[in-house]
């Protein structure tokens, strides 16, 4: 009983950070795309209340509206930069619209499914959505969201792994350089931390769709 437990504090105390970066990054400046913080800042937050439901003071339709908006939202801007800027939009600035797309609306999938199993029981561990919203969720598409969540934390946790650079002169050869640091708001932005968040921000996804399989 103590590993649920366990999993689903540390599950809220990293996804609330993940909410207060996702906020602080937006408000800050040198974010790769600004547009895109709001819609994690909002699931981030979903999953803390659906972690903890007895903290949420907002109703399951509300949570459920915000994140269909959440996901409406980078679908426009992708249609519209795939429209008319596909030419000049860099695929760097739009690889991540389809994954805040599909998290987006698996977390309102989500809301809606294990609402009623979550009010019936009272709490506020994720295996709460066994019964009415697993028997609507086939386990094949559980198994295969979980699997591509987990895939896309593996990858993004990948990038915060040191690479050598193409080209580079041996050890030897280089002079020795002190990395540079990063201070103030520039470092809310920095890819390593957004790296981290979007790792956590997967793992826990596969640990709420695991809690329905």
């Amino acid at each position: 009983m103590q590993e649920p437990v366990i999993a689903t504090a540390l599950l809220i105390a990293l996804t609330g950070w993940c909410a207060v970066h996702c906020a602080l990054a937006a408000a800050g400046r040198g974010c790769p795309d600004r547009r895109l913080e709001p819609i994690e800042f909002v699931t981030a937050l979903a999953m803390v209340a659906m972690v903890a439901p007895a903290a949420d003071p907002l109703p399951r339709v509300l949570w459920a509206a915000l994140l269909a908006a959440a996901a409406a939202w980078p679908a426009l801007l992708l249609a519209g930069r795939m429209g008319r800027h596909h030419r000049s939009a860099p695929i760097g600035a739009l690889r991540h619209y389809p994954h805040h797309i599909l998290s987006a609306a698996v977390m309102a999938a989500l809301v809606l499914l294990m609402a009623p199993a979550q009010h019936h029981a009272g709490t506020g561990h994720t295996g709460g959505g066994h019964g009415g919203g697993h028997a609507a969720v086939p386990e094949w598409a559980l198994l295969a969201l979980v699997a591509y969540f987990l895939v896309h934390a593996a990858r993004s946790a990948g990038t915060l792994l040191p690479r050598p650079a193409a080209g580079s002169r041996p050890r030897a050869e280089r002079p020795a350089r002190r990395p540079a640091r990063v201070h103030g708001p520039a470092a809310l932005t920095s890819p390593d931390l957004v790296a981290a968040r979007r790792t956590v921000m997967s793992i826990g996804m596969a640990y709420m769709l695991l809690g329905m399989s």
